[in-house]
């Protein structure tokens, strides 16, 4: 299915693609009806082969709207639908739409190249960091894929963070879609540099995993590169 700017997903009208990636792209859109930009993540998905998705999809995607923390993306609205012009569904989530830089951004255009953040601005990022994972652990939320490209930095929001106040996405994304690492081989997980040795070795996620992927990054944020390094996953693992 090939979406462009100025298709309408109900209310949504899809203005610009953010990014895109295995799992989903990301659009900025206007909802019509409230006037305000929202972010829509438009997930990849043969729905058609795997009739679980849907009960799945809801099912996550209401736990994961159930999270409000001011350092956790706001989760709108979630659809599964099939335009009258398409034979495919499309299943989609409608979050806020946070203007600012991704960390990883962040971390190339400065600890990657030798200027690091302050030891107060290392404490006040990851304090912020630390109590959105502390919030959706007491939930029973893991995320699963924690990585500073799933870290916006909110460039409206600076008072504790003169980098933009940290904002956690796709929170439970890769439970919804059922590519927890138990069904991937090492070629096809998308972020090793933070994957911890128990996923790597084919086990679920849980919440010391996602403790380890939050001790990665701050390791990359005062040193510049991350622990474990190489030209391939399969190396990096």
């Amino acid at each position: 299915m090939s979406i462009q700017p100025g298709r309408r997903l109900g209310k949504y009208e899809l203005q610009e693609r953010l990014g895109q990636g295995g799992m989903a792209e990301v659009w900025k859109a206007l909802d019509t009806q409230l006037q305000r930009h929202v972010a829509i993540k438009i997930l990849h998905a043969n729905l058609q082969e795997d009739p679980s998705f849907i009960s799945r999809f809801e099912r996550e995607a209401q736990l994961i709207a159930s999270l409000h923390h001011p350092n956790i993306v706001q989760i709108h609205d979630f659809q599964v639908s099939r335009p009258p012009e398409s034979d495919s569904t499309i299943a989609y989530m409608v979050m806020s739409y946070v203007e600012g830089q991704t960390l990883a951004d962040y971390i190339a255009n400065t600890s990657a190249r030798g200027q690091y953040p302050s030891p107060v601005e290392v404490v006040n990022l990851f304090t912020s960091i630390s109590l959105a994972i502390d919030y959706a652990h007491q939930k029973g939320m893991v995320h699963r894929d924690i990585k500073p490209a799933n870290i916006l930095l909110d460039k409206h929001n600076t008072t504790l963070n003169s980098m933009g106040e940290p904002i956690l996405t796709d929170f439970g994304l890769a439970k919804l879609l059922g590519t927890s690492s138990s069904t991937q081989s090492v070629a096809q997980m998308s972020t090793p540099l933070y994957t911890s040795p128990e996923q790597a070795r084919g086990y679920p996620g849980n919440e010391r995993s996602d403790l380890y992927a939050f001790g990665v990054i701050l390791y990359e944020v005062v040193t510049g590169v991350t622990p474990f390094r190489g030209d391939t996953p399969v190396a990096i693992v």
